[in-house]
């Protein structure tokens, strides 16, 4: 190798010690790497880690190995020896790291391997080693903040349990699972990563318990403290739901009258049933037993909630059926009225479809799908006889005019 040569590689390989330094500095800062290197990992983060950690080993044996190697002919090409050309070209080109052996045999010898090797192993070694550490960084930056609420959640389990007096074995099941997921996150974060992503099932699954276990005891502490206030705006919405559902069954007899297709849905009526829930509020608090009356009055209010809905979503289906027929009334007498507009108000064939329709719709109680039909006949025919289209919903032009309207028949 020339002098020039020389002075090149010595160049880059004194980078290269300088940048293999700053990998031991950054591993040694790393707070994650300490982490790893003081947790009781298992699983298939411990696999992860024990393969990383041989990365740690080698790279921490080839570092001292370079340097020396470096130093060596850093000081021997300062001294300025015209004959240490050969010496330096063996440094630097040839096999000179000697790395301590690994094998435990006894026959086992040193390695030796070039600076390029030995460089580009420590390279290797220090990219294995961060992919580690950062697929476990990832992991813990997902799951110690979800583990963070979790426990905080729990912590508020047990203040409100001795706020009512529990025992602290009541949510033993809930304390272990809790142990159980904190565990994995903290010895095993990979076990829950698949495919590159966290995956937090087990922990939402968790974080649902906790907080329907927390909603409960706070509506516990609610009843205990407000008992005859929270009972009081139950039976007032009872109320609510009562009235709706009477309003919905007066509405039912109106349909029932006017229509006999489709079927006229049922109103079911939940109130007898909410009522004797509520009254049975009274014995959960007699017996003191808060924890159960939580929970209850939990599911009172979600029942009340739906009752409600389903009568108000009852009524408007009753109503649509009023609006149905209302609605197909008034689109036959506005064809008829185009019809009379066209001057085809004689026409046999147009009299005859429209004498069904009319009967059908002003029948009682009236048959929505047979008018339906009946009018859709009329108004293919009307189509077939002027040549003319126009729309099929809505009311056409023209009707309305003088001599449109209906033939008779009283609104029922």
């Amino acid at each position: 190798m020339s002098w020039e040569g020389i002075d090149h590689a010595l160049n880059r390989v004194r980078g290269e010690a300088d940048r293999i330094a700053l990998y031991r500095t950054d591993l040694d800062g790393h707070v994650s790497h300490r982490l790893l290197r003081e947790a009781d990992l298992v699983g298939r983060t411990r696999l992860r880690w024990e393969r990383a950690d041989a990365h740690v080993r080698s790279l921490w044996a080839a570092h001292p190995a370079v340097r020396d190697v470096v130093e060596r002919a850093t000081d021997l090409r300062v001294s300025g020896d015209p004959d240490s050309q050969c010496e330096l070209t063996r440094l630097l080109d040839g096999p000179s790291v000697v790395l301590p052996r690994t094998d435990t045999r006894p026959d086992a010898s040193d390695e030796r391997i070039t600076l390029a090797e030995a460089i580009a192993r420590v390279t290797a070694d220090y990219e294995e080693v961060t992919e580690a550490i950062s697929a476990v960084e990832t992991a813990w930056d997902a799951l110690h903040p979800r583990l963070g609420e979790l426990e905080s959640m729990w912590h508020e389990i047990g203040t409100y349990a001795d706020m009512i007096g529990l025992g602290e074995d009541e949510y033993e099941d809930l304390r272990a699972a809790l142990f159980r997921i904190g565990e994995v996150i903290r010895r095993d974060p990979l076990s829950l990563v698949v495919g590159g992503r966290v995956v937090t099932t087990e922990i939402e699954r968790l974080r649902g318990l906790l907080d329907r276990t927390r909603g409960e005891l706070r509506d516990a502490l609610r009843m205990r403290d407000s008992y005859r206030e929270t009972v009081d705006r139950l039976r007032f919405a009872v109320d609510d739901v009562e009235m709706v559902i009477g309003r919905a069954h007066r509405l039912r007899a109106q349909v029932v009258a006017k229509v006999s297709s489709p079927e006229v849905p049922d109103v079911p009526d939940p109130v007898p049933g909410l009522r004797s829930g509520v009254a049975a509020l009274d014995d959960l608090r007699a017996g003191g037993r808060w924890r159960e009356l939580g929970s209850r009055l939990g599911e009172l209010q979600r029942a009340i909630h739906l009752a409600a809905d389903d009568a108000r979503d009852r009524e408007v289906g009753l109503t649509r059926l009023l609006e149905r027929r209302a609605e197909l009334r008034g689109r036959l007498d506005a064809f008829r009225a185009l019809s009379v507009r066209l001057g085809l108000a004689g026409d046999v064939r147009l009299a005859g479809l429209h004498g069904v329709a009319h009967w059908e719709l002003w029948s009682v109680p009236c048959d929505l799908r047979a008018a339906t039909v009946a009018l859709a006949a009329y108004l293919s025919a009307l189509k077939e006889v002027s040549g003319a289209d126009f729309p099929e919903d809505g009311t056409p032009s023209g009707a309305g005019e003088p001599g449109g309207g209906s033939e008779g028949g009283a609104h029922t």
